[in-house]
């Protein structure tokens, strides 16, 4: 069995190495990206990223940036640029702010200290490089005075998977406790989103992930276990739906089975829905056994948010099978990528992140730990109590 370190140094690089390697096919089909690619194992370069393919259904990039012009506040704008093999996007630019202002803390954090760490840790320059342009409007509103749990009502693409795309951080500093995760999810995720609106799920799809984290950091975690945890987090509906794809993972003989199915669900429907993440993102969990390296190849190539989906199986997967279960050129990649990084939000490497991560699960369970000794003293014999 890994140690625990070795689970969160898995996370981070699996989480990395995810985000890297589905950010080139997101937006395809699956059956596009198999006649473009082929089977897509490897980290792969960007060239022109913005300015070969549309962005968000408007004109790909021509002068160097693609634009959003809108109603109010700044434009949406998309820089052309290349991307090196392991670079990250603005989702796993999310997950870093997170990770950063836990390290920052040494401990749990509640969304004023992840606020705090959007204003300090994000340049406005880069926004439309890795950070999404959409991105832009929970920052200016941070810096207006926006309070930041009410700046999620305001932010863009509600309902989408962009809040959950912090979680995996919040289970790890949460790690044996999937209950206080996913209440830690439903505060933090309050950044970007809102719990209320009529088939918004973003933030149980965060408490889920959040939570499923935290228990795959436990010794006695299973795929079914991580599954169990994560449904638990959510209502009827979203709960259904997610249950429907662990149905067709136990039905289907082969991982590209779920392609077609996956496809036909959710035609129409926009690829970056919470659920529609999680959904797929378990039942390819769930398909492949928690194995690392299949659970990303697998979730990649299946369609449309590849990225997310991977996200979301590797994570997973890398809670039980821990930095070993992470291929070593893929670690190797997107750790000397990240270094030099011109436009991310931190530059540590995985190894670093983890290292940062585990230093403040530690201080936090010395507190734990200093708080039951004090209850314990104060209880008297057991006779006594």
């Amino acid at each position: 069995m890994p140690t625990l370190f070795e689970k969160i140094y898995g996370i981070e690089a699996a989480a990395t190495v995810a985000n890297s390697l589905g950010d080139v096919m997101e937006g395809l089909r699956w059956d596009e990206i198999e006649q473009t690619y082929g089977l897509v194992t490897e980290l792969l370069p960007q060239p022109g990223k913005w300015g070969a393919r549309p962005v968000m259904g408007y004109e790909a990039g021509s002068q160097g940036y693609a634009i959003m012009e809108q109603e109010w506040g700044y434009p949406f704008i998309w820089h052309v640029h290349d991307r090196p093999p392991g670079q990250g996007e603005d989702g796993h630019e999310r997950h870093r702010l997170a990770v950063s202002a836990i390290i920052r803390k040494r401990g749990r954090i509640s969304i004023e200290d992840l606020a705090r760490t959007w204003i300090s840790d994000i340049d406005p320059a880069n926004f439309g490089y890795l950070l999404g342009p959409q991105d832009q409007v929970i920052y200016y509103g941070l810096k207006a005075g926006v309070f930041p749990w009410d700046v999620g009502r305001y932010a863009t693409f509600p309902g989408m998977i962009g809040t959950s795309k912090m979680m995996v951080a919040i289970g790890i500093i949460n790690a044996g406790d999937p209950r206080q995760a996913a209440l830690d999810a439903h505060d933090v995720g309050r950044i970007k989103d809102v719990r209320g609106p009529r088939d918004n799920y973003s933030l149980e799809v965060a408490a889920a992930i959040a939570a499923a984290t935290a228990e795959g950091l436990k010794t006695t975690a299973t795929v079914d276990s991580i599954i169990d945890v994560a449904l638990a987090q959510l209502t009827r509906v979203p709960r259904a739906e997610v249950e429907q794809a662990l149905t067709w993972a136990r039905e289907v003989e082969s991982w590209k089975d779920l392609r077609p199915l996956f496809q036909d669900r959710y035609e129409g429907h926009w690829m970056s829905n919470a659920v529609e993440i999680l959904s797929g993102g378990l039942a390819v969990f769930l398909q492949c056994g928690g194995d690392v390296e299949k659970g990303i190849i697998h979730a990649v190539n299946m369609g449309r948010d590849t990225d997310c989906r991977a996200y979301v199986a590797g994570s997973l997967a890398a809670a039980l099978q821990g930095i070993d279960g992470v291929p070593e050129r893929w670690v190797t990649t997107v750790s000397e990528q990240v270094v030099d990084d011109p436009y991310t939000v931190s530059r540590r490497t995985p190894l670093e992140s983890a290292t940062g991560l585990y230093e403040a699960l530690m201080a936090s369970v010395d507190k734990t730990r200093a708080r039951i000794a004090d209850i314990d003293a104060q209880l008297g014999s057991p006779e006594e109590r």
